[in-house]
């Protein structure tokens, strides 16, 4: 039961983070200058606080409910690929 309420809060902490990294001077830096449109960042951006708000109440309800665990153990594992990618777009920003 902790190991999951711990998961989520660790969970809720790093989306918090991906949210900063969506607002870093890099990132900004990087659609600006590729002449990207930033739709994609903004859905992104949407999607992710959708989640977050979502995340909230599923942390709580994953103890009793394996299949909102096993959601809240997909979306580490798709918030980790978010994070890639921003490290990603991050290093091709300082080139």
């Amino acid at each position: 039961m902790a190991d999951a309420l711990v998961g989520g809060a660790f969970l809720s902490a790093f989306l918090q983070v991906l949210f900063d990294r969506m607002a870093s001077h890099e990132v900004i830096e990087f659609f600006r200058q590729s002449k990207l449109n930033n739709e994609p960042l903004r859905k992104l951006k949407t999607t992710l606080l959708l989640i977050n708000a979502v995340l909230n109440d599923a942390e709580e309800k994953q103890i009793k409910d394996s299949a909102i665990k096993e959601w809240v153990n997909e979306l580490k594992d798709a918030a980790y690929q978010a994070q890639d990618l921003l490290d990603e777009i991050a290093t091709d920003a300082l080139c």
